[in-house]
């Protein structure tokens, strides 16, 4: 028996195999580790899923009993990932028994090979047949429902995160966001293709029709590449915090929280600590985090995120109209101000004064 494989084919193989490998190396991570043993989940069940696509249809042929495999793990795509994303955002950090239901639809996988194997070359109740065959492929509406509302998770995770934290690079999940949007696009496509076979009468079929399968299984393998490397790469999250207010808290006025908030930032430069959180800040001043961010959201009307990058930007502004630091690089200063990275710093340089730091300088020479 001769096979080809074909670039496509091989590509989707090379995925499958680095799928598989960072299955274990997200599993043995320290950091995020109860979040990453779900995401090495999500990565196994589409290796397994998609290795009967990448394999020649003539195995299949000769060797029915392959159809036995624990191949199609479809039904645990979405719930994975939707326990991941829980897990990373804090959202529901522990996972209970009652949470396993999510994952018993894994029965709908194998429906159509145990009425076969029960049936044996028979097909007696060809309803059935096809039923199995339909929730089978509905795995595709799970995994959509499931981006779905872990999409409204990061999306909270993200809005919350600005109340917390003076630099959003390392923990920032908007590579989370790209690939929900990505994932579900895909789906989209295969439901609409899905929906084009059943009204042509099963005229196509991915299997079938080499174009579409083929694209189907370039995107998967890209798909299967980033997630697996972002997911390794995902520093540790940061845990929003749920504190309430305390008695001492209510006594004091809006006023007064701030004037603290800014003896303790322009006298003890706390911003210039690039690791600077609402935490943090609540310990220094003995206020809670709840009183400190309402009142930065209510009284001024920014975020935790804004009021810390504004004193960094401030600061480096001075420097830049400074003769005497004309010798330092402009990445020195927003570093020693509080900047972990470039990007960041330009970003949010650009978004206060609305110029560039080198045009800010040459400006105010």
């Amino acid at each position: 028996m001769q096979f080809e494989i074909s670039p496509i084919q091989l590509v989707t193989i090379g995925a499958v195999m680095n799928g598989l490998v960072f299955t274990f190396l997200l599993f043995e991570k320290k950091e995020n580790h109860q979040a990453n043993r779900f995401l090495s989940l999500m990565i196994l069940s589409m290796c397994l899923t998609f290795t009967p696509f990448i394999l020649d249809m003539s195995i299949w042929n000769k060797y029915q009993s392959l159809a036995w495999l624990p191949f199609s793990l479809s039904y645990w795509i979405g719930p994975s990932f939707y326990f991941y994303i829980k897990t990373l955002t804090g959202a529901s950090p522990n996972f209970t028994r009652k949470d396993l239901g999510h994952f018993a639809p894994l029965i709908l996988n194998y429906l159509h090979s145990i009425y076969h194997a029960v049936v044996l070359n028979s097909n007696p109740w060809p309803w059935f047949h096809h039923v199995a065959e339909v929730l089978e492929t509905a795995a595709i509406l799970s995994v959509a429902i499931y981006l779905v509302i872990s999409f409204r998770i990061v999306k909270k995770y993200q809005r919350s995160l600005l109340d917390n934290v003076s630099n959003i690079e390392k923990t920032d999940l908007r590579w989370v966001s790209q690939i929900i949007f990505v994932i579900g696009g895909c789906c989209l496509l295969i439901i609409v293709f899905l929906v084009i076979s059943m009204v042509a009468g099963g005229k196509y079929s991915l299997a079938e029709w080499d174009d579409p399968r083929a694209f189907v299984l370039l995107i998967y393998a890209c798909i299967l590449y980033w997630l697996s490397i972002s997911g390794f790469k995902q520093a540790q999250t940061h845990k929003i915090s749920t504190s309430v207010f305390v008695e001492s808290d209510a006594q004091q006025e809006s006023s007064e929280i701030i004037q603290k908030l800014r003896e303790i930032l322009e006298n003890d430069k706390l911003y210039r600590n690039p690791e600077l959180s609402l935490s943090d800040l609540s310990k220094s001043v003995e206020i809670s985090e709840r009183a400190i961010s309402d009142t930065i959201n209510q009284e001024l009307g920014k975020n935790f995120f804004q009021l810390i990058n504004e004193y960094r930007v401030e600061e480096i502004k001075q420097r830049l109209r400074d003769p005497n630091h004309d010798h330092l690089k402009i990445i020195s200063l927003a570093t020693d101000a509080g900047f972990n990275s470039k990007a960041s710093f330009n970003r949010v340089f650009k978004s206060l004064t609305g110029s560039t730091p080198k045009e800010y300088k040459s400006e105010n020479l």
